[in-house]
């Protein structure tokens, strides 16, 4: 069973961007996967805190472009993903205390965060990165 899946419809049009999500459905995908296997709590354990920190590099990739562009939406979008990143400790940490055992909340806090934080902050922004950056912020 497939959880996410990368569609022209999650698609940005910003090469590096796009890139970068891809990266973080696959984490979730192979993250959501191997919630429905309990016995391999300390390999879902690695596999979320893989997603954190791709997560973190990501989030401080999108925020310098946009500061580096002055997006008037920065500080607010910073705001969100400070949200998700913290929201993804404390289901680490629950893991980490064997106290996760909540498959459908995972793979419903990853889909809201990957598909619909992607397909409206992040498409808002790369939307305005375009007519704003040079070379339309590709």
């Amino acid at each position: 069973m497939r959880y996410f899946e990368w569609t022209s419809g999650i698609e940005l049009g910003h090469i590096e961007i796009d890139r970068q999500h891809r990266q973080m459905l696959l984490l979730g995908e192979e993250l959501a996967e191997s919630q429905a296997k309990p016995e391999r709590h300390q390999s879902n354990a690695i596999q979320l805190q893989a997603l954190i920190d791709f997560a973190g590099e990501h989030f401080a990739f999108e925020e310098s472009l946009m500061h580096s562009t002055a997006y008037p939406g920065a500080n607010a979008h910073a705001s969100v993903h400070t949200l998700l990143l913290a929201d993804l400790r404390r289901f680490f940490s629950r893991m980490q205390q064997g106290l996760h055992s909540d498959h459908a909340g995972l793979i419903s806090f990853l889909w809201q965060w990957i598909v619909l934080h992607v397909g409206s902050e992040d498409r808002d922004f790369v939307i305005w990165l375009r007519s704003h950056a040079p070379n339309g912020g590709k």
